[in-house]
């Protein structure tokens, strides 16, 4: 009771010629995915997908900050102003110069901003007159007064204003020539203008 194997002359399906199309399927797949991924890097490279939604600079958001802080400012609820303002300067730091601000103390965002160079000694100094200045009134309620609450609205708005990348000054302000009197220029560190 030995199967006999089939005669191999018998089994055409081992001999018939393969289709001449096969390859046109996973030609015409592979083509359609080159294709697709041509078109997604373009719109990718041209920021037209959806999730590339267009970054709103640092400076649009801090003077937006500035000008809703300054209804508290005129509201005399100093120490909510005061919070305010010096929260809109540090994430406003935070996104023009990749340094962190907001989560850290006055001290220890100093000693980050002397580390990192992208800001003079004088514009440190100025911001860390204005950050110590703010604290003082958080935490002591200490120099209330209305003018000295005007003094930090502005020097918050020139300090946004002088160190913007567009719409201000994209070069340090001593280079422009509209440096005014006490305005520390920026340094130049790599990849800021």
């Amino acid at each position: 009771m030995k199967e006999t194997p089939p005669d191999i002359i018998d089994d055409f399906t081992l001999v018939a010629p393969p289709d001449p199309y096969a390859w046109v399927w996973p030609t015409a797949i592979i083509v359609g995915l080159l294709l697709i991924g041509l078109i997604v890097w373009r719109l990718y490279r041209k920021k037209k997908l959806p999730f590339q939604e267009h970054a709103v600079p640092p400076q649009e958001i801090a003077k937006e900050g500035l000008e809703a802080s300054r209804r508290l400012l005129d509201e005399g609820r100093y120490k909510e102003f005061v919070t305010e303002v010096s929260r809109v300067l540090r994430v406003y730091i935070e996104g023009r110069f990749s340094l962190r601000a907001p989560h850290l103390s006055t001290e220890e965002f100093l000693f980050e901003a002397e580390r990192s160079d992208v800001l003079t000694d004088d514009w440190q100094k100025l911001l860390g007159d204005f950050l110590f200045e703010c604290d003082r009134v958080k935490f002591a309620l200490a120099n209330t007064e209305q003018p000295r609450m005007e003094k930090l609205y502005s020097t918050a708005q020139s300090f946004i204003t002088q160190t913007s990348k567009e719409g201000g000054h994209s070069c340090p302000p001593a280079a422009t020539g509209i440096q005014s009197a006490g305005t520390p220029p920026l340094k130049k560190a790599g990849g800021l203008p």
